[in-house]
C-alpha cells in the first residue's frame, strides 16, 4: 500500500468517535492535534526532500538519474518547442464546488419552525484543491464567477406543521486568485480569496423568520510542489488551509436569535495528475481530503438570556476529480484567438464520517434547536461541460455549466453556469 494511501486514511479517521448514534459531543483535543500533526507530517515531506531534477533524490530514490528525460530544462524554461504543446500550456480543471455548513432547526413554541441550509463563509465554504487548477505549478491570477441555482433551501412551518413556505434559492459566488511559482519552477504557492452575493431570507408572517448568510468568504493558501515529471505527465502533492476569515450565519425565529460562528481551519492535503499524450488530449486527476482542524461555535439569545450552544464539526470530506479535454483548434502565431479547448469532467464528493449533531433546549420551553446534517452520510457526483478560449497564448477566458446527477440528498444545487478569465505571466 502506498504512502500517500496510508496518509488519506489517516486523516480521514483521526479524531473520531463512534456516530452510529447521533448525539451532542465537543472536539476532543487529541482529535484535534492528531490533525493538525497529520497536517505537520505532510508539510515536512514537501519541504525537507530535494528537488526533483536529475542527480538528486526524492523520497530516497533518484528518480531522475534513472529517468533521464532530455526536455527537463526546456519544461522548466517554458520554452515551446516544435515537437507538442508543453504541459503547462494545458488548461486548468474547470470545477464544480459549492460548499455548505449543514442544516439548522429551530422551534420557537410550537408555533413556529425555521429549518434552513447553513451557509458559512456566505455559502462558499469548501477549498477544493483542483477547482480552476493544474497538476503543475503555474504563474497566473484568475477571476471566477458562478451562479448556483436552488442551493439554499429553507422551510417555515407554523403550528400543527403546516407548511406556510417552502423555497430553494439561489447563490452567486465570485472567486479572485494568484498563484506564484519558485524554487526552480517546482514550487507554486497560491492564495484565493472567495466573495458571495449574500442570502437574507426573510418570513414576516403572525410571528418572524429570517436567515442571513454575509458576503465574505474563507481566504485560502495552497502549497503545491510538483514531484514527478516528463514529457507527457506531471503529478504534483501539496496542502492546502482554509482560515475562517468569512462571514458568520445568523438565523431568527420569531424572538430566538442563534448565530452559528465560522470558526474552523481546514487542511486539505491532494495529488494531482496531468497526462497529455500528444498535442490535442489532456487528462487531468485530483484525489483531496477535507479535514477540519476544530468546530464551529454556536451561540444564541432566547427569552433567558445569552447562552452557549456549543461547537459543531464539519465532516471530513473525499473529493474526487476527473477532468478529460481536447484543443480544437490551436494557432500559436495568431494575433488574437490562439487556442479553441472542450473539457468534459466527473466530481465526486463524499463523506467519510457520520455528522455531528448539536441540540439544545431553549427558553420558553418547548423551544428548541438543532444543528447537523440531515442527509448525514452524502455521495455528491456532478458532470461539468466547458469551453477554454486561449486569447494571445497567455488570456484564457472560460465559461461551462455543471449538472448534478444525483438525486435528493446527494444534491447540492440543480445546475451551475461560470465563467472564467485567466492571465498566465
Amino acid at each position: 500500500m502506498s504512502a500517500a494511501t496510508l496518509l488519506f486514511r489517516y486523516l480521514a479517521t483521526v479524531g473520531r468517535t463512534d456516530t452510529s448514534v447521533m448525539k451532542p459531543r465537543a472536539p476532543t483535543c487529541t482529535g484535534v492535534n492528531r490533525r493538525l500533526l497529520s497536517a505537520i507530517a505532510v508539510l515536512a515531506v514537501l519541504l525537507t526532500t530535494g528537488p526533483v531534477r536529475a542527480q538528486q533524490s526524492f523520497l530516497f530514490m533518484d528518480w531522475f538519474a534513472i529517468l533521464q528525460p532530455p526536455w527537463v530544462e526546456q519544461y522548466l524554461a517554458d520554452d515551446a518547442s516544435d515537437d507538442g504543446v508543453l504541459l503547462a500550456e494545458n488548461p486548468d480543471i474547470f470545477g464544480d464546488t459549492f460548499g455548505r455548513g449543514g442544516d439548522l432547526k429551530v422551534n420557537q413554541d410550537v408555533l413556529l419552525i425555521n429549518t434552513t441550509s447553513v451557509l458559512l463563509a456566505g455559502g462558499t465554504r469548501g477549498l477544493k484543491p483542483s477547482e480552476h487548477n493544474k497538476a503543475i505549478p503555474d504563474n497566473r491570477v484568475y477571476f471566477a464567477y458562478s451562479h448556483f441555482h436552488n442551493a439554499v433551501a429553507t422551510r417555515i412551518e407554523e403550528p400543527l406543521g403546516v407548511v406556510v413556505r417552502n423555497e430553494e434559492s439561489a447563490i452567486e459566488q465570485y472567486l479572485v486568485g494568484l498563484e506564484s511559482r519558485f524554487g526552480n519552477g517546482l514550487w507554486s504557492i497560491e492564495l484565493r480569496m472567495p466573495f458571495a452575493g449574500q442570502h437574507d431570507f426573510v418570513f414576516a408572517g403572525v410571528r418572524t423568520a429570517e436567515n442571513h448568510s454575509g458576503n465574505i468568504g474563507n481566504l485560502s493558501v495552497l502549497l503545491k510542489r510538483l514531484v514527478y515529471y516528463d514529457r507527457d505527465t506531471s503529478v504534483v502533492v501539496g496542502m492546502g488551509v482554509e482560515t475562517p476569515t468569512g462571514s458568520d450565519f445568523f438565523s431568527r425565529t420569531d424572538a430566538i436569535n442563534l448565530r452559528i460562528s465560522n470558526d474552523a481551519v481546514h487542511l486539505v492535503p491532494f495529488v494531482g495528475l496531468l497526462h497529455a499524450p500528444d498535442d490535442r488530449w489532456f487528462l487531468h486527476g485530483f484525489v483531496q481530503v477535507d479535514v477540519a482542524a476544530n468546530g464551529n461555535q454556536i451561540t444564541f439569545v432566547d427569552a433567558a438570556g445569552i447562552g452557549n450552544g456549543g461547537k459543531i464539526n464539519d465532516q471530513t470530506l473525499l473529493y474526487v476529480d476527473v477532468s478529460l479535454g481536447r484543443w480544437f483548434y490551436r494557432d500559436q502565431s495568431a494575433a488574437l484567438i490562439t487556442g479553441v479547448a472542450g473539457l468534459v469532467e466527473a466530481h465526486y464528493t463524499g463523506t467519510l464520517q457520520n455528522t455531528e449533531q448539536i441540540a439544545a433546549p431553549l427558553a420558553p420551553p418547548p423551544s428548541g434547536f438543532t444543528a447537523t446534517n440531515f442527509a448525514n452520510r452524502m455521495d455528491v457526483v456532478n458532470l461539468t461541460a466547458a469551453v477554454h478560449i486561449e486569447i494571445a497564448r497567455d488570456t484564457s477566458l472560460r465559461a461551462g455549466g455543471v449538472f448534478p446527477i444525483t438525486f435528493g440528498d446527494n444534491r447540492f444545487f440543480d445546475a451551475e453556469i461560470s465563467a472564467q478569465l485567466i492571465r498566465r505571466f
